[in-house]
């Protein structure tokens, strides 16, 4: 009778792992109903529809609230990451200086947690990189963070072309101090990269890059750069 009445010990363990499993995705289902107009405002944003400077700053300021929370969650995280930068792209440093500087705190901050979520996510690296740039050109910092970008994208296209745009726009310092990832990825870009999108993301080179680009360019060989002075039909 007294045996009947005991709970046996794996039954115990289904309970507990039971109660767990509840815990956590009641978690998460309180993560995706309190984040969900973070989501769709981020992808509004991302397709490119007008969203106002007023909805813009609101759901940005939710989405930095997301770090105090400490959500890691990757939709999560991508979304707030998409906010903050479009709330930074929104301040003018001359029309707003204290909405500027705070703006560009708070994306240095979220993208910091989105690298401590996400820390192999090479876009991050590269965007808390261009953040950092333009609260101050800190060469040696920002070269660490567009050599782990690059270590972590060394042939992903749509990065590295991202990261010509940053590069382009870098200081004589940083692209000195990154030298060995601006030439890696000058390389990559212009051995194996699509003849048409990397023309177009070539015509206009800064020039404190263009020595850099020149020797590049030259060090690939004709047979590699003679296919950009194709004419591109798209």
């Amino acid at each position: 009778m007294l045996a009947g009445r005991l709970i046996s010990p794996a039954r115990i363990v289904f309970l507990i792992v039971t109660a767990v499993f509840a815990v956590l995705a009641g978690r998460d289902l309180y993560a995706s109903i309190r984040t969900a107009s973070i989501s769709i405002v981020a992808e509004r944003i991302e397709r490119g529809d007008t969203v106002t400077n007023e909805i813009a700053a609101r759901y940005a300021a939710r989405a930095i609230a997301v770090v105090d929370g400490h959500y890691c969650r990757s939709d999560i995280v991508a979304a707030g990451v998409t906010l903050v930068l479009a709330q930074l792209d929104r301040q003018s440093v001359n029309g707003n200086y204290d909405a500027w500087v705070a703006a560009a705190s708070n994306a240095r901050r979220y993208l910091r947690h989105a690298l401590s979520c996400m820390p192999t996510n090479s876009n991050f690296w590269l965007r808390l990189a261009a953040v950092q740039s333009t609260i101050a050109e800190e060469p040696l910092a920002i070269a660490e963070m567009m050599k782990r970008s690059v270590s972590l994208a060394p042939y992903d296209e749509s990065i590295v072309l991202t990261r010509f745009y940053f590069w382009n726009d870098f200081t004589d310092a940083t692209l000195s101090a990154a030298s060995s990832a601006v030439d890696g990825d000058l390389t990559t870009m212009l051995k194996l990269g699509d003849r048409c999108r990397v023309n177009a993301t070539m015509k206009a080179i800064s020039p404190q890059l263009r020595p850099v680009f020149d020797r590049i360019w030259a060090s690939v060989g004709e047979g590699a750069t003679a296919r950009f002075r194709q004419r591109c039909s798209r």
